[in-house]
């Protein structure tokens, strides 16, 4: 095999990672959109809208990470041109991110008071509040076999699918919204109930394009019941668990950590939750260049690691880096440089609100560069490795025994200034920083985990 090069590494980052980070941009950009539209009915139901957003995206987060600790598996399989075992592992991770899917739906559905309750927002904001988690449920149903299933194409390198699949999703999303939530076209004016219908529509119709698809295009990732009842024989199941479960349980650790942080901001008043609200997708956007660039690093290290290419995962892993360096500083800069253009969007928000956005725009800033060197480190490169272990206690003490507790002490304890407590959360990310790149040069991360069966 030639030697790759840098310049190699590159034009296959752009092609494997460009679709996806405009996969995550238009995801973000319809939580940016929904802030827009929702912001022009008041600010009790942006509050609203950011409680039922915070919920849905700690469930999201929690199946990604399932889902991506099989796509770690399958970009191995796939690597060492194993179809049994790709099959195999696809319809355990299927079954697995379907079943915390529904139990997310039970939750959410039949209890909607239960987590946004724990926000201690107004009486007007919880009302709001419930119905839209109820309908987000819903979502979050259809949500499971739909990351299965994407995680399973970009495993085998056909990023591109999935991003023709979001281009339908947030395209219909954006114009059911329109029509819910103001009432166009003879439909009813629903309000932040109509957001909720429309992703609920927009994601039914996304899961069904793409079921279609895969019977139709993609032969490979056709699963029958033989599948299904192999992958739940007990020594695949301990195998798939002992490679995912640090993953699973890094992500629910990180999850519950972000949960509290906002769950802290929100208590500071409404003023701060509703701040949160917005800086929430706007941080998104900036991170999916990031997203892009570690999903292309992990798909390719994992293909390389299930051919035994060991010495090229170590470059791809450096270069990786660098790129999540430059990358970080130019996102940070760019947010932080048209934070008026950004800002003059948002006029039907209260000024106080305005005001508080305008100080944090250095903090996030900040957090984008840090997160998308992390990102790339973690999910990217020692993730794909079968590193999760290491990922799973450093996401524990970085969080939970530093950042969570300054969090708080600043909110609660001392009353600092919200930028200031701000900057306490995205402290996480500076400190974890270290012992990640420390871990990469390391080169303990590199597993071939197809060779670890049994």
């Amino acid at each position: 095999m030639k030697p790759p090069t840098f310049q190699t590494f590159i034009k296959r980052v752009a092609v494997l990672g460009l679709p996806i980070a405009l996969q995550s941009l238009l995801f973000s950009s319809l939580g940016f959109i929904d802030t827009l539209m929702i912001s022009q009915l008041g600010t009790e139901e942006v509050a609203a809208a950011g409680i039922g957003a915070r919920i849905f995206w700690v469930s999201i987060v929690f199946l990604w990470g399932l889902s991506s600790g099989m796509g770690i598996l399958l970009a191995q399989y796939w690597g060492a041109e194993d179809n049994d075992g790709f099959k195999t592992n696809f319809a355990l991770g299927t079954i697995v991110a379907q079943f915390f899917a529904f139990s997310c739906f039970v939750v959410c559905f039949f209890f909607p008071s239960l987590l946004p309750s724990l926000f201690n927002p107004s009486e007007a904001t919880l009302l709001l509040s419930q119905q839209y988690v109820q309908l987000l449920g819903i979502t979050l149903l259809f949500s499971g076999i739909a990351l299965s299933v994407d995680t399973a194409l970009r495993s085998i390198g056909q990023t591109k699918i999935n991003l023709y699949f979001s281009i339908v999703e947030i395209g219909l999303n954006i114009i059911f919204n329109y029509v819910l939530i103001f009432g166009h076209f003879g439909a009813p004016q629903l309000g932040l109930l109509g957001a909720g219908i429309g992703t609920v529509m927009a994601r039914g119709i996304r899961l069904t394009i793409a079921l279609i698809t895969i019977y139709v295009r993609y032969p490979i990732l056709i699963l029958n019941r033989l599948h299904f009842t192999l992958a739940l024989k007990r020594e695949l199941v301990a195998a798939f668990t002992r490679i995912t479960y640090p993953i699973v349980i890094g992500t629910f650790i990180w999850c519950a950590g972000i949960f509290t942080f906002h769950l802290i901001l929100g208590r500071m008043g409404e003023t701060e939750l509703a701040t949160m609200a917005v800086i929430t997708p706007l941080e998104s956007l900036g991170l999916s260049a990031a997203h892009g660039l570690a999903s292309a690093v992990a798909i390719m290290i994992g293909n390389a690691l299930g051919a035994n290419l060991f010495e090229v995962t170590r470059l791809y892993a450096r270069w990786a880096l660098l790129c999540a360096i430059a990358l970080g500083t130019i996102l940070g800069l760019t947010l932080f440089v048209m934070q008026t253009v950004i800002l003059s969007l948002y006029g039907a928000l209260s000024a106080d609100v305005i005001t508080l956005m305008t100080l944090s725009f250095p903090v996030i800033a900040l957090s984008i560069l840090m997160r998308t060197i992390n990102i790339t480190l973690i999910v990217g490169v020692l993730r794909s490795g079968g590193d999760s272990k290491f990922c799973m206690n450093m996401d524990f003490v970085c969080q939970w025994l530093w950042a969570v507790p300054m969090t708080a002490l600043g909110a609660i304890i001392f009353d600092w200034p919200f930028t200031i407590v701000l900057l306490m959360m995205v402290s996480e990310e500076m400190v974890k920083v270290f012992p990640a790149a420390w871990r990469v040069f390391g080169n303990k991360w590199a597993n071939n985990l197809t060779e670890q069966k049994g």
